[in-house]
């Protein structure tokens, strides 16, 4: 399941610049259809950071994932993305202090380039890890 995070109108956002083109034009400024701007649900999506401080809803939409689509290998995570596991870094975790995870399920922010890249920016592990 994804849900969509989204920059308000006019609001640009720390994307690095050899993609710059390609996200400013993938960003329409308007969320979703369907969201509820004003739902806890989407506050606490709207307010994650990683645990060196970068916003996780600023450039990217968070995806639930299945407990299938997520894994501990060694000392890592690793999230099922684009048909490949792919390392989860320390400094992508969630900040504890954004608060419990309302979902219960394991989430991963990122984008999905044209060309098969994979951004990852923040990821937080389900509950009963």
């Amino acid at each position: 399941m994804r849900f969509g995070c989204f920059l308000p109108e006019g609001q640009t956002s720390p994307v690095d610049n050899s993609r710059a083109f390609f996200f400013s034009s993938a960003v329409s400024g308007r969320p979703p259809p369907g969201t509820d701007l004003n739902s806890p649900l989407h506050k606490w999506f709207d307010n994650q950071h990683s645990v060196t401080g970068a916003w996780c809803c600023s450039i990217s939409d968070g995806h639930i994932l299945k407990s299938k689509d997520w894994r501990v290998s060694g000392d890592h995570y690793e999230v099922w993305i684009g048909g490949q596991w792919r390392k989860i870094k320390q400094k992508m975790l969630v900040n504890p202090a954004g608060g419990p995870n309302p979902t219960g399920h394991a989430i991963v922010w990122y984008n999905l380039y044209p060309e098969g890249d994979v951004q990852i920016y923040c990821f937080l592990p389900g509950t009963g890890t």
